[in-house]
């Protein structure tokens, strides 16, 4: 089944792939492709058919379901508390770390790093400062499940990032 791909508005899209969503956020100078999908392995080339700009890759988490085409790219950014997890589910690439407070600009489109643990360790949401949207992987849904259960989950730790996101 080919993904759908949603166009938000001049500068954003949401492709969903069987049940699953990541985002590709343009700015003046690059793009950043959050997430890479779950049964799609050619995030990519679809991001490439959107713009022509130089291609980031992000991923909120290390589940398998948001790492489907992380294979497209030697580099990406990624939380390093979750860097065993995805290792161990063969995930190669170099990750570039990216930690709470950090931004990333795409040229007048700056975006900020919230560390949200408890789904995952290194579970991350990204903050477009300028649009005032949050995309947060799995931790923050308006429809659908939360995952809590498992070897990466920790209730605790989501509580508590519940709380932070909420100051």
């Amino acid at each position: 089944m080919s993904p759908e791909i949603i166009q938000i508005n001049a500068d954003t899209w949401r492709i969903e792939d069987s049940g699953v969503r990541f985002f590709l956020l343009v700015g003046t100078e690059k793009a950043l492709l959050i997430d890479s999908g779950m049964s799609v392995h050619d995030a990519r080339d679809i991001a490439e058919s959107l713009t022509s700009l130089p291609i980031m890759l992000l991923n909120t988490h290390a589940d398998m379901d948001h790492i489907g085409s992380n294979s497209q790219f030697e580099t990406f950014y990624m939380h390093p508390d979750d860097e065993e997890h995805y290792r161990k589910s063969g995930g190669k690439g170099r990750i570039i770390p990216v930690r709470e407070g950090d931004t990333l600009d795409l040229g007048g489109r700056e975006l900020k790093i919230i560390h949200l643990p408890g789904h995952t360790a290194g579970s991350i949401a990204v903050l477009d400062m300028s649009r005032r949207v949050l995309i947060s992987g799995d931790p923050i849904q308006e429809h659908g499940r939360i995952f809590m259960f498992g070897e990466h989950r920790n209730m605790q730790d989501y509580i508590a990032s519940l709380e932070h996101l909420k100051s």
